[in-house]
Formats: C-alpha cells, structure tokens, sequence
C-alpha cells in the first residue's frame, strides 16, 4: 500500500457548490459578525437536531471556554482523564483546576458515583464528555448535578447526529458543545456550537463571543472573539445536505469492520447501546492483553503506511501541565487508554482497504 491512509479523511461537498456560496459573499462583502450565511446555518442547524436554542463558533476550544463563563464555573472542575486535550486546556485557560475522575470501562465516559465522592465546597461544575460520540449514564449524571446544584457542560465534540432514545443527546446538561473540525462527522473547515438550555443562556453566550459588546458605546464585561465567519457557514450550511448520507456511509464501514473482527475474542469492539442512534464517529478497538499487543498493531499498521490513533493516550492527567491536579483512583481510565486504537474510517474509505486493515490484525495478533 503506497498511499497513506489516516484515521479519518473530511468529507467535501462538490466544489461547484460550494463556488456558488462563496460568490454571494463576494458580492455582499460581509465576511463575518452575523452574516446572511450564519444566520441560515444557526437556524438550519437548530432545525435539524431538534433544539431551540444554538451558537455557532469559530472552534469547540473557544466554545467550552465560554460555556464555562456562561455558566459561572468556579474553582475545582470535575473532569474526565479520558479525553482530547482541549477538554481539560478549557478549563485551565478559565483560571480554574480540573479534577480528574475514573470513567466507566466500555466506553470511557465518567461515573456518576465517582463524580458524587469528589465533589467538595470547592467545586464549582462538571465538564463531562460524550466520548466517542456515545452518551454515559445522563440520567445519573443530571442527578448528581442537581443534587449539588453544580452546573453541568457536555463536551459533546464528535456527537454531530447523535440521538439518545430519538432525541438529539445535545439536550442533556446545562449546555453541550460540538466540534465542526476536520476530523469530525460534520465540518465547517474550524468550527463549533454550543446548545444552551434558554434563550437567556443563548443571549449570555451570543455576548460573550463578541467581546461583551453591548453596543458600540458600551461593553458589559470581558469577552472575547469566538464568531464563525461567512465562509464557514456557507460550509456547514452546505454540509447538511449531505450529512445522513454521509453517516450512513460510515454506518456501512462499521459494520464490516465488525462483522469482520467481532470473533477475535481478545479484542473488544465497542458497540453503542441499543438506544443510542450512532453517527459512527469513531471505530475503536480495545486489546485485552493491553497496551504491548496495542501497540504491537499500530506499528504494523503503520508499516504499511495505515495511520491509527490512540485515542486517548496518554490520559490528560499525565501530561506535565496537569501532573499537580487532583485525581482519584482511574483504573478503568487507565485501562482504555492502554488498550485502545481507533481504526480509519471515513464515509469514502475503500472496502479493499478496510480488508487490508481487518487481515493486518488478524495475521498479527
């Protein structure tokens, strides 16, 4: 195999298309601050996942950090280990201390009870994760938060399409913010949203992204730029044409793979639950004999020029900038990250490809 496959490839609508968006911009000159094209994607983007009120961002990483401001987070943040960076940078970047907590051991997403025994007078929100795309336990996760009426935000990253019992999972929580990155289901190049629970939320976070401006005479407070710009928009806008097809695309591809490995018993593939409409972000595989058998794969993988991630190792707790920050006992944490790696998938990955991957474990573990 000569070429490099990656983990994930970006779908891109036709670019004639697209070409057509851009020239109204061109003849409109407006290129960002809440342009034609932005207000159509956030009315057409609440539309589609069935909420009421959204904010569009220039990325997810500005998106958590204003959530946090919207909802008054304070001192200790509980928080996963298991996660991309960004999920932890937010808020460090808010002045706060994240406080890391064990996860469940299927799909890595935090434990209610493990949350409930560390929270202290000092803590002043949770910052938790729908990891891979795949919601935890939200029934217990909203009642610990209103038990200690704590403010609770989903990093809701890769969960563009995901639905919970035929609801979109963005519904859960104080706010959810989702990515539009390249890597994701869904993209606007850079890009993110974030859901709020009322419109007065919406209208807190709508100021805050735009430096706290109230008027051009006037200024409420710190703020700063987290707009999404026209051409963005357009993108997305565009992007919803195509998303379903697009899943279930993806859909196809984890099937096979599963279809495909599901009989090796010392690997575990993660399936969602049964009420869980997946947007099959991800396809990642755990190695029961850990992490010398992980990563014995990925470097065969790579020697045929197949580029996997480990998604997520190391945990955010062991990197040098969070070594000082609480955390409680993360078996399970520790366990995943070890363990896992995500296979490529994408809605255009070629099914000769996948069987060269599938054949690569196979042969080799």
């Amino acid at each position: 195999m000569k070429d490099n496959i990656y983990v994930t490839k970006p779908f891109l609508p036709p670019l004639e298309e697209y070409v057509e968006y851009l020239e109204k911009i061109w003849q409109t000159k407006q290129l960002t601050n809440n342009g034609s094209y932005h207000k159509k994607f956030e009315r057409a983007l609440a539309d589609y996942l069935g909420v009421e009120y959204i904010s569009l961002f220039n990325n997810a990483t500005t998106a958590l950090i204003i959530a946090q401001k919207a909802l008054n987070f304070s001192g200790n943040i509980i928080t996963t280990p298991f996660s991309f960076i960004a999920t932890a940078h937010s808020i460090k970047w808010n002045g706060l201390n994240p406080i890391f907590v064990d996860t469940d051991n299927k799909a890595g997403n935090l434990l209610p009870d493990r949350i409930e025994r560390a929270i202290t007078d000092n803590t002043g929100g949770i910052l938790a994760v729908h990891n891979y795309g795949i919601p935890g336990d939200v029934g217990g996760m909203q009642e610990i938060a209103a038990k200690y009426s704590l403010p609770l935000i989903y990093d809701a990253a890769p969960a563009m399409g995901v639905k919970y019992k035929g609801e979109t999972i963005l519904k859960f929580g104080d706010m959810a913010v989702l990515s539009f990155h390249a890597t994701k289901v869904f993209t606007t190049f850079e890009g993110g949203a974030i859901i709020s629970k009322s419109e007065e939320l919406k209208n807190t976070v709508d100021r805050l992204k735009n430096f706290s401006i109230i008027n051009p005479e006037k200024v409420s407070g710190l703020g700063m730029n987290g707009k999404m710009n026209e051409t963005e928009a357009a993108m997305g806008l565009l992007q919803l044409k195509y998303i379903d097809e697009n899943i279930s695309k993806r859909r196809d591809i984890y099937e096979l793979y599963i279809n495909s490995l599901e009989s090796i018993k010392s690997i575990r593939i993660l399936t969602p639950p049964k009420f869980v409409e997946y947007n099959h972000a991800y396809f990642p595989v755990f190695f029961n004999e850990g992490i010398i058998m992980r990563d014995k794969i990925y470097t065969k993988l790579q020697e045929n020029n197949i580029n996997c991630r480990k998604y997520w190792y190391p945990l955010i707790s062991d990197h040098d900038i969070y070594s000082k920050c609480k955390k409680y006992e993360l078996t399970n944490s520790i366990m995943l990250s070890e363990n896992t790696l995500s296979l490529p998938i994408y809605a255009d990955l070629d099914k000769d490809i996948i069987m060269q991957i599938i054949n690569i474990i196979k042969k080799n573990i």
